[in-house]
């Protein structure tokens, strides 16, 4: 009897804290794209900055893309890595990008699998 007053009690105190939480927000969308060489994770929320005024929620947008390209060279490999981080609200559109050119090295041994399927 004890645990279920209790555990009523934790709700009751969870929903009015939910109830009396002013910075409100609602996820409308969430979504995540990968593919072989690209990455994109997008997110839309309405985010309700006062209840007491008339003021419309807020819809805020935010999301980060990220593409990589292998440049193949002589020597060296050179992996071009572009990341776009975004945000779309009330004030705008703002974009941050971040470009990076690293070095790789990839294995150019066959695997044992492969080396088997060709051979027949």
């Amino acid at each position: 009897m004890i645990r279920v007053t209790t555990c009523l009690l934790m709700f009751v105190f969870f929903v009015l804290y939910i109830h009396q939480n002013h910075a409100d927000t609602k996820v409308l969308y969430e979504f995540h794209i990968r593919e072989a060489n690209q990455q994109r994770d997008e997110m839309g929320e309405f985010k309700d900055t006062s209840e007491e005024s008339d003021e419309e929620p807020e819809l805020i947008i935010t999301g980060k893309r990220t593409s990589s390209y292998v440049f193949p060279a002589k020597d060296n490999n050179y992996v071009y890595v572009e990341t776009a981080t975004y945000v779309a609200d009330n004030n705008g559109y703002h974009v941050k990008y971040n470009i990076t050119l690293d070095t790789v090295e990839l294995d150019r041994r066959l695997s044992g699998q492969a080396l088997k399927t060709t051979a027949g």
